[in-house]
């Protein structure tokens, strides 16, 4: 029998999957509290409905108020964390939140755990919405807030537990991938390419932690893994004589998938298309998507349910909240938030978008803020990465000041590159200049509005709503 311990304190609460995991521990009825250095939406208002208590900034003295008897620290916190190193010396209970889950609510669970560069939060959440409409109550753990459920988590009464896995480094103290703790026995494996350059060097030492994933799936578990991505099917293939796992399914749209995505259209009205004959569609859209919703679909058929009951639950899924999320509608014009900022997401975003949007200018607002794309790494990448787009408009990289001038992306640069492919571009500008930018061509043209950010993007998204609106 699992002991919960009865006070949880969160060093670094405000990230999606911390955020996610205190409202597991709430849910246990645990009392939670936690420190950040910032919370913004949507994980601040999930945490005030929580009624858990985040202090901004890592004051030594909430963390001694609250006194906890175990403590998460997330892997954004540095050993010289002023909060952490109190809690090491103090003694006190604490574990990174893989190993924390891993510890406290996957040891009896059937584990289905999704991961890959992109799409792990919607092939996440849509698997989780499939069991759950089903009537399975499965338990759901992911890096983003789902429209159907309102949250990030759920402890249900099922016996299957639904995990985003992120190929991040798990703490200081812990330097491998998050999702080597998940102990998963379906693996849904979505793509592969290089990110988080700040913590590996090449695309090689990435595929170092997924072959590890794979190798850790049991003699009665499946791997079901995109066949578009060459990168998976040759790691797949070089490593399938080896896995004790001995299933293994592909799908997507390449024509030696085992399950093969065809007939695919999109539109205002979303998505249609077939798969082995099956008709399948959904509100969301792009190539992205059917390639997700194929990969919960397959493992929700792992899981036993029909295909009328994926059919239908593929059919009702709302996706996420900041994909291709439209939080507002003025008039002719529409402001539509999205989490993509890698090169690659960016590209499937804009064209999804642009083909369901036909008749709107599509202005396209990035902020290079995460640790990879604030590099020179993507450089050439996001030169053709804003195809589809009508007007791009970019802010200065996140925190410049953070990186040597020769490591940053160079706004200036992309810009002129993007000119030079006829697409109208500006940059770098401040959040002032973007909004007037956007209410200048408000007066021109019927416009779509999509605001890419992993982050806050400095209120943007409300200002221009307000802006939009007060014309």
């Amino acid at each position: 029998m699992r002991v919960f311990p009865k006070r949880v304190y969160f060093i670094a609460i405000s990230g999606t999957g911390m955020s996610a995991l205190a409202g597991l521990f709430k849910e246990r009825g645990c009392e939670v509290s936690g420190s950040d250095l910032a919370c913004y939406p949507p994980v601040s208002h999930l945490l005030a409905n929580l009624n858990i208590e985040v202090n901004i900034g890592y004051d030594l003295g909430h963390l001694k108020a609250f006194n906890p008897d175990y403590v998460v620290i997330g892997n954004f916190v540095r050993k010289d964390n002023t909060q952490a190193q109190y809690v090491m010396d103090a003694k006190i209970s604490y574990a990174s939140m893989p190993s924390t889950l891993e510890g406290l609510f996957l040891q009896e669970s059937r584990n289905f755990v999704v991961v890959g560069t992109h799409g792990k939060s919607t092939t996440t959440t849509c698997l989780a919405y499939l069991l759950e409409s089903a009537g399975r109550d499965p338990s759901f753990f992911v890096g983003a807030v789902a429209v159907d459920f309102g949250q990030s988590f759920k402890v249900g009464s099922g016996k299957d537990f639904v995990l985003e896995g992120d190929e991040y480094d798990t703490a200081f103290f812990d330097k491998e991938s998050k999702f080597l703790h998940y102990r998963p026995r379906i693996g849904i494996w979505t793509s592969f390419e290089f990110d988080h350059a700040d913590i590996f060097e090449k695309l090689e030492d990435i595929e170092v932690m997924f072959r590890k994933f794979i190798t850790l799936l049991p003699d009665d578990g499946a791997l079901i893994y995109c066949r578009d991505w060459e990168a998976v099917h040759q790691i797949v293939d070089s490593t399938r004589n080896s896995l004790a796992c001995k299933k293994t399914v592909s799908y997507g749209f390449h024509p030696e998938s085992d399950r093969r995505i065809e007939n695919f259209e999109e539109g205002q009205f979303g998505m249609r298309f077939r798969l082995d004959g099956q008709a399948f569609e959904s509100c969301l859209s792009g190539r992205f998507n059917a390639q997700n919703l194929i990969g919960a679909a397959l493992a929700a058929k792992e899981a036993g349910l029909s295909d009328a009951e994926i059919v239908t639950g593929v059919r009702g899924f709302r996706g996420l909240k900041r994909r291709q999320e439209v939080r507002a509608q003025i008039g002719n014009h529409l402001v539509i938030d999205d989490f993509a900022h890698h090169p690659t997401a960016i590209r499937e975003v804009t064209q999804s978008l642009k083909q369901r949007y036909p008749d709107k200018k599509l202005v396209v607002l990035f902020e290079a803020r995460s640790n990879t794309t604030r590099r020179k790494i993507f450089q050439k990448e996001f030169e053709s990465a804003f195809v589809g787009a009508d007007v791009v408009l970019l802010p200065q990289i996140f925190k410049p000041e953070a990186l040597p001038e020769d490591d940053r992306l160079d706004i200036s640069q992309l810009v002129e590159s993007l000119q030079k492919d006829a697409i109208e571009a500006k940059g770098p500008l401040s959040t002032e200049q973007l909004l007037i930018n956007c209410v200048n061509l408000s007066h021109k043209f019927a416009c779509a509005f999509l605001l890419l950010s992993n982050g806050s993007f400095d209120g943007l998204h409300e200002k221009l709503i307000s802006a939009l609106k007060s014309q």
